[in-house]
Order: C-alpha cells, then sequence, then structure tokens
C-alpha cells in the first residue's frame, strides 16, 4: 500500500494530463461530457497547484484538436457512404445532398469556427465537413483558429475563479443551454423562412 501511495504521488501529474487528454479526445468523438467543463477543470487544477499551466495548456489543446480531426475524418471517410446508401436515399436526396454542400461551400468557414464554441453542435457540424468534402487543411485552420480563443480562456476562467468553480461551472452550463436554444429558434426560423419563400415561388408559377 505504501508503495502505491508513493506512486500516485509521484506521477499523479502524468494521470492528470493523460485523464485530460483522453476525456478531451473523447469528447470530440462525441462523448456526452462538454468539453467546456473538463478544460474549467484542467484550470482549476492548475489553480489548486496539482499540474502547471502551460503542459496543460498543450495537453488540452493537442486534445481537441485530435478529437475534432478524428470526428471529421469519420465523417470525410464514411459520411458520404452513409447519405448515400440506398436506405437513406429518401432522407438524403440528390437535391438535398447538393443544397447540403452548396450551404457548405458557402458558409462552411463560418460554421465550422462558431460550432467550436457550442457543444451542443460540435459534433453534427464537424462530421457534416468531412461529409461535405471541406479540404482537411481547412477544417483544420478553421478548428485551430477557434481552439486558440476557447482553450486558453477556459483554462484562465478555471483558475482565476477557482474557488468558485461550481458558480462557474453553472454559468457556462446555462449560457450553452441558451446558445442551443437560440440556435435551434434560428434554424426553425430560417426553415420558416425557406418553406414560405418556396411556397410563394411555387404559387406564382
Amino acid at each position: 500500500m505504501p508503495d502505491l501511495v508513493i506512486f500516485l504521488t509521484n506521477y499523479s501529474e502524468q494521470f492528470i494530463y493523460a485523464g485530460l487528454f483522453l476525456i478531451l479526445f473523447l469528447c470530440g468523438l462525441g462523448l456526452p461530457i462538454p468539453e467546456e467543463l473538463t478544460l474549467l477543470a484542467g484550470g482549476f487544477f492548475v489553480h489548486l497547484g496539482i499540474i502547471r499551466f502551460y503542459p496543460t495548456l498543450a495537453t488540452v489543446f493537442v486534445g481537441v484538436l485530435i478529437g475534432d480531426m478524428a470526428l471529421y475524418s469519420i465523417g470525410r471517410k464514411w459520411g458520404q457512404g452513409i447519405i448515400t446508401h440506398r436506405q437513406m436515399r429518401k432522407i438524403f436526396s440528390e437535391s438535398r445532398l447538393e443544397r447540403a454542400k452548396q450551404f457548405f461551400g458557402d458558409h462552411g468557414s463560418k460554421t465550422i469556427f462558431i460550432a467550436r464554441f457550442l457543444s451542443g453542435f460540435r459534433v453534427a457540424a464537424f462530421l457534416a465537413a468531412g461529409t461535405m468534402g471541406m479540404k482537411p487543411g481547412k477544417f483544420l485552420i478553421l478548428d485551430t483558429l477557434a481552439a486558440l480563443i476557447m482553450v486558453p480562456l477556459l483554462l484562465l476562467l478555471g483558475y482565476f475563479f477557482g474557488a468558485n468553480i461550481g458558480w462557474l461551472t453553472e454559468l457556462f452550463t446555462r449560457i450553452d443551454f441558451l446558445l442551443k436554444v437560440g440556435a435551434v429558434l434560428g434554424g426553425v426560423a430560417a426553415l420558416v423562412y425557406f418553406l414560405l419563400k418556396r411556397k410563394k415561388s411555387t404559387a406564382h408559377r
């Protein structure tokens, strides 16, 4: 037992780095744990003096990007095969696929950048980026730029507000919920507008 205690004392920092990396990597693949809370926890551990800031920053940053690239790669490799399967043709018709590709051609950059800040839509957006054929280099650049803002910010918040980590976590949970509601309402409004416009154009024919 004493040997185990000594082992954990000597290597607890490395275990925490590995744990943060693994959680963020799995979050990128859809693990239902908000990345934001994991990053805040990393900052909190730095606040407690258990781990150091710069190694933590490097660890979580790489974990975030590798998880995102893995999800993108899944969409790039298997996404087209899934949506063009004969069982899915009723949902993903040729016209819908063309509209989706057109949307990503026009708004893909903004979508990927914004999705990095919205946990509820990150998985769908990154999968769609791979499926719709966004270039890997472009995806990585956009994701990296967004992560350069998000990752250090959340780590620093967890560090400076470590004494109030519970309050901060609750605040981010509420903000994330409001952003999701806003995005859903915006999507519904855009869909209604599109359907009304289409109905109006059909009536004038």
